[in-house]
């Protein structure tokens, strides 16, 4: 199946064993900073790409190659937006038995629809992206698709961290 890689170097993360659980370039930007390139598939609604039971026993044959004590993390981290997979929150579940921290990248995008916080929720570290607070800005840098609005996603983002007991983080792409 291909969806584990890794582990690789993090600034933030030590070694992460990368989850590749979205095909390339399913998201719901088009950011002009992409180094995956044009968004081929944008969307917003949520649906299974992957069995979840396959995603834990590639997740698991590599950690057993590799050895946990050489993983920091196991990051959802694919080529592109993690939280468009409904299957996320058992994917979690699953990859928990391995005993290794989990972390999501994410571009924000569905934390406005306050029932997918749960899933994201589940966790160890979030990594949350925020180019822009600004409705022109953002439409210009992230190039989102037309259902999204970004006071709801910022609204949902500050509603979710005040739920969300575990280590947030944010990354900005800063442009001139």
């Amino acid at each position: 199946m291909g969806v584990t890689f890794g582990p690789v170097p993090s600034r933030r993360l030590g070694s992460s064993l990368g989850i590749n659980n979205i095909p390339n370039k399913i998201c719901s930007y088009d950011c002009v900073y992409c180094q995956l390139g044009v968004t081929s598939n944008m969307q917003v609604k949520r649906r299974g790409f992957y069995d979840p039971d396959e995603i834990f026993r590639e997740a698991k044959n590599r950690v057993e190659r590799i050895g946990m004590e050489n993983i920091d993390y196991i990051t959802f981290v694919p080529d592109g937006e993690p939280t468009l997979d409904s299957n996320l929150g058992k994917e979690v579940e699953l990859l928990r038995k391995l005993d290794i921290p989990l972390a999501i990248i994410t571009n924000s995008s569905l934390l406005g629809d306050v029932s997918n916080h749960g899933d994201i929720a589940k966790f160890d570290l979030v990594s949350v992206k925020v180019d822009a607070v600004s409705e022109d800005v953002w439409r210009k840098v992230n190039r989102p698709h037309n259902e999204l609005v970004l006071s709801m996603i910022l609204e949902g983002l500050m509603k979710f961290r005040a739920n969300y007991d575990n280590k947030i983080i944010t990354e900005t792409m800063l442009v001139d």
